[in-house]
């Protein structure tokens, strides 16, 4: 991907990022090398990838998202109704973005397509998409590895998590290795982050 395309995409996400939840602009930098680690090994088209990794989170800037931080179960974040508006105001940020950028009409649909549903795996993977695959696996595999724990006390640093919603927290990231991971290339690095974290089986 062109450099200076791929530094206009972060001049572009980052301020929306920053509104964010805490960790949300450096979640989106590793989520994006995730990104370009998977395109080496795995079917996946960088034009779709690459800019719905730097973009996929935006929509938090735009939300109240007290619900999601003061929901407690780890399993049940993703029913909070932010989640929900995240995605649909990130997807109509996004399409803004890519126009003012000039990028062309039909990447930017399936870029704007797949932010609108990246945080539901049974929709994502219904799309039978490997890029939409691809920008899934790269978003989840910052939930593991040791930049993570830092990311989760950023995120919750108003409402710090007890000792039961982290062993919580740790039981949903174990389920998740089985059941968020698609390819192989991901599978494999989701092992490696797990372990380096003390969450590997």
């Amino acid at each position: 991907m062109d450099e200076r395309f791929e530094r206009a995409l972060d001049r572009a996400a980052k301020p929306y990022l920053d509104r964010g939840r805490g960790g949300d602009y450096e979640h989106t930098l590793r989520a994006v090398e995730y990104g370009k680690e998977l395109l080496q090994f795995e079917e996946g088209d960088e034009k779709i990838v690459i800019p719905t990794l730097y973009l996929h989170d935006t929509g938090w800037g735009l939300v109240d998202f007290q619900d999601f931080i003061n929901t407690a179960s780890p399993a049940r974040k993703r029913y909070a109704p932010s989640v929900e508006f995240h995605m649909k105001h990130g997807a109509a940020l996004a399409k803004k973005i890519l126009k003012k950028l000039g990028y062309p009409a039909e990447e930017t649909e399936a870029v704007v397509s797949i932010i609108a549903v990246h945080d539901r795996p049974e929709r994502i993977f219904a799309m039978e998409n490997p890029s939409a695959t691809m920008v899934f696996e790269a978003d989840y595999l910052d939930k593991f590895g040791a930049d993570s724990l830092y990311r989760f006390e950023m995120m919750f640093k108003t409402r710090p998590m007890t000792e039961f919603e982290k062993m919580d927290g740790a039981a949903h990231l174990r389920e998740g290795l089985n059941t968020w991971f698609k390819t192989a290339t991901a599978k494999r690095m989701a092992l490696r982050l797990a372990k380096e974290s003390g969450l590997g089986q």
